[in-house]
């Protein structure tokens, strides 16, 4: 019986904390994501808010990235082959190995993440795929200003509920420093796959910028 299983929570969240490097340095990572689970659900018995938002982050980031790697194309051999047959066996290991379901844990981020005292930044690029800001622009008919759309992948299986995206435009001109702020109109939902968002401004645009995605 493990000590989670009889209550030693404290034992349980260490042991798992140690022990889960190894299985990574191995890359046995069917196996490193279990105990990352019961490590989660052990820090979140003992009410370690902080520790238990660090894990549930560092497991979808875990899936996320397993999820791009699969959707790089693999090599092809001619059907067949002993080279081919291998090639299919090795691709369900990998396959069944790497795979990490996290249905439901970014739903538990968002509404654990109220309970903390603090903010905690995180890199997008760990998170999602294919975040791309289309040039261009879009002006409106009957007012200053203008529209980009922002193309997003969304790798997790849950819905992320966003109450604003907003990117800011840097200008490359020497020697002057602009910045346009785009913006989208109200909350959105992330689903998983591409999700594309038009971003509005009221300045006008006269001279060359880079984006920087906030």
């Amino acid at each position: 019986m493990s000590r989670s299983e009889l209550g030693d929570f404290a034992g349980a969240a260490m042991y798992f904390s140690r022990l889960t490097p190894l299985y990574a340095d191995q890359r046995w990572n069917f196996v490193e994501t279990s105990m990352v689970k019961m490590q989660a659900h052990c820090l979140k018995r003992l009410h370690q808010k902080d520790d238990y938002v660090k894990v549930l982050l560092h497991l979808l980031a875990r899936s996320a990235a397993q999820k791009r790697s699969s959707m790089v194309p693999r090599v092809k051999y001619p059907s067949g082959t002993n080279v081919e047959r291998d090639s299919r066996k090795d691709d369900l290991t990998w396959l069944n190995d790497d795979f990490v379901n996290t249905e439901g844990f970014l739903t538990e981020l968002i509404a654990y993440s109220d309970q903390l005292p603090q903010n905690i930044s995180v890199s997008m690029w760990q998170y999602f795929d294919n975040v791309v800001l289309e040039p261009y622009l879009r002006h409106y008919p009957d007012k200053d200003g203008f529209q980009l759309r922002l193309c997003i992948g969304h790798l997790l299986e849950d819905d992320l509920h966003v109450d604003q995206v907003k990117v800011r435009l840097l200008s490359e001109s020497s020697g002057q420093s602009a910045e346009v702020w785009l913006e989208s109109e109200g909350s959105l939902r992330l689903r998983r796959g591409i999700n594309k968002i038009w971003l509005d401004t009221n300045v006008g645009c006269a001279r060359s910028f880079s984006a920087k995605l906030c």
